[in-house]
């Protein structure tokens, strides 16, 4: 396996996981919406959507993040999410 191999590899998998967590946050935003009025995760399945979403939410919610009653912290990791792919996808080409 040559350099130029091994980058494409790392940029596929970079936007794979990209778009695995993009996923998992709206996954949460569902959920959320869905069991509104409960506190907290309820199934297996909203249990492993917040244990996995949780740590770039919470790095989203160190900004400021609310309008009204709306919580902007999942919408403002989707964007960060996105320009981190973004850049390392910028960097990894150049080195080709």
């Amino acid at each position: 396996m040559n350099q130029s191999d091994l980058i494409h590899f790392t940029m596929q998998f970079v936007v794979i996981l990209g778009n695995l967590i993009t996923y998992a946050i709206i996954g949460r935003i569902l959920v959320s919406w869905l069991s509104m009025g409960r506190m907290g995760p309820r199934g297996r399945f909203s249990q492993f959507l917040y244990s996995v979403t949780d740590p770039v939410i919470a790095v989203a919610r160190k900004i400021p993040h609310r309008v009204g009653m709306f919580d902007l912290s999942p919408l403002i990791a989707l964007i960060a999410i996105d320009l981190l792919v973004g850049v390392v996808i910028v960097l990894l080409n150049k080195m080709v």
